[in-house]
C-alpha cells in the first residue's frame, strides 16, 4: 500500500499586490451562510472577459485574498481581465461537493450579472491553485446548460466556462494516496459509497469529454503533494477526447507559487497565461504589467 502524506502545510505564498476594487459581494446564500466573491476592475475597454480566481488551502483554510491565487489578480486585471476571487462554503462541515456547487453558482451568477462590469458573459475563464485548481478542474467539467426552470434567474444560467487554468491541482483521487485534507473533504462520500466508488465521483478526470473547454496546467515537477502525472494524465485523457490541454512545467517547482520566481531557469508562466488566456478567449489585452520581478537564486556555497 502507498503511504498517506501529510496534510498540506501553509506554505510561503507569492503577496498579492493589488487590492480588490470592490470586496464581498453577495453572489449566493448557501445553508444561511453568505458567499461573497471580490472583484479587481479590469484596465482598458470593455467587454471584459471573466476571469474567475479560486482560493487554495486544503479544502478547508484560506479565503478569497489567499495570496497565491489572488496574485493573479495582479497580471491579470492590467490586462483586461474583471477579474474575481470567490470564497466557498470549506470541509470539513461542508465536505464534497458543496465547494463545487458554490463553485458553479458563481459562474451562473457572474454570467447573469455581467453587464454589471461591462463583461462578457461568453468568455468565462477559471483560474485555480491547489484546492482551487481541484474546482477549476471540477467546475470546468463538470458545466451544466442553462435551467430554464430554475425558481431562481441565476440558476437559470449556464455554468459552463470557455477556459480553465489550473495550478498545482488534483485530477484524480484514485492514483494520489489520501492525506487529512482529502480525508476531510471526501469522508462522508466515502463512508457512504465506499472509497473506490466515491473517489472515481469526486475526480475530475471522471467527468472529461469532448465538450470540455480548453485547459492549461501549471505545476511544478517537484510538488511535495500533486504528482506531475496529475497534470500528464488530465492532458492525455482531454487530448484523447479532442480537446486542447497544454501544460507549463515549472522546473524544481514546489507547491505554491511562492518561491517559483527565484528558480534559475523558470518560465514565464504568468505571461504563457495570460497570452493563453488571450489566444482562448480572443481577447488581445496586453502583458506583463503587474508580473512579479524574477530574482537570481542564492548562491550556492563551494565545494
Amino acid at each position: 500500500m502507498l503511504p498517506r502524506i501529510a496534510a498540506l502545510s501553509l506554505l510561503p505564498l507569492a503577496l498579492a499586490a493589488r487590492t480588490p476594487t470592490t470586496a464581498d459581494i453577495l453572489y449566493g446564500v448557501a445553508d444561511g451562510q453568505n458567499l461573497t466573491m471580490d472583484y479587481y476592475a479590469p484596465a482598458g475597454p470593455g467587454p471584459h472577459p471573466i476571469a474567475i480566481v479560486i482560493h487554495g488551502g486544503g479544502y478547508q483554510r484560506g479565503d478569497s485574498r489567499s495570496g497565491s491565487e489572488a496574485y493573479c489578480a495582479d497580471f491579470l486585471a492590467p490586462a483586461g481581465y474583471a477579474v474575481f476571487s470567490i470564497n466557498y462554503r470549506l470541509a470539513p462541515r461542508y465536505p464534497y461537493p458543496y465547494m463545487v456547487l458554490d463553485t458553479q453558482r458563481s459562474i451562473r451568477f457572474l454570467r447573469h450579472n455581467a453587464s454589471r462590469w461591462n463583461a462578457d458573459p461568453a468568455r468565462i475563464a477559471l483560474v485555480g491553485g491547489s484546492a482551487g485548481g481541484f474546482l477549476s478542474n471540477m467546475a470546468g467539467l463538470r458545466g451544466a446548460p442553462a435551467n430554464p426552470s430554475a425558481p431562481d434567474p441565476v440558476d437559470r444560467e449556464s455554468s459552463r466556462v470557455q477556459a480553465v487554468v489550473t495550478l498545482f491541482a488534483q485530477s484524480s483521487f484514485a492514483t494520489v494516496p489520501l492525506n487529512r485534507d482529502v480525508h476531510a473533504l471526501l469522508d462522508p462520500l466515502i463512508r457512504e459509497k465506499g472509497e473506490a466508488e466515491a473517489l472515481r465521483q469526486a475526480s475530475p478526470i471522471t467527468y472529461v469529454s469532448s465538450s470540455a473547454p480548453p485547459f492549461l496546467l501549471i505545476l511544478g515537477d517537484q510538488d511535495e503533494y500533486i504528482p506531475f502525472t496529475e497534470a500528464t494524465n488530465l492532458q492525455t485523457a482531454l487530448r484523447n477526447n479532442g480537446v486542447s490541454c497544454q501544460i507549463i512545467r515549472i522546473p524544481g517547482g514546489h507547491h505554491g507559487t511562492g518561491a517559483w520566481h527565484t528558480l534559475p531557469n523558470v518560465p514565464d508562466w504568468e505571461r504563457q497565461m495570460v497570452e493563453w488566456l488571450n489566444s482562448t478567449l480572443h481577447h488581445s489585452g496586453p502583458v506583463g504589467e503587474g508580473i512579479r520581478e524574477r530574482t537570481a537564486p542564492p548562491p550556492q556555497p563551494a565545494k
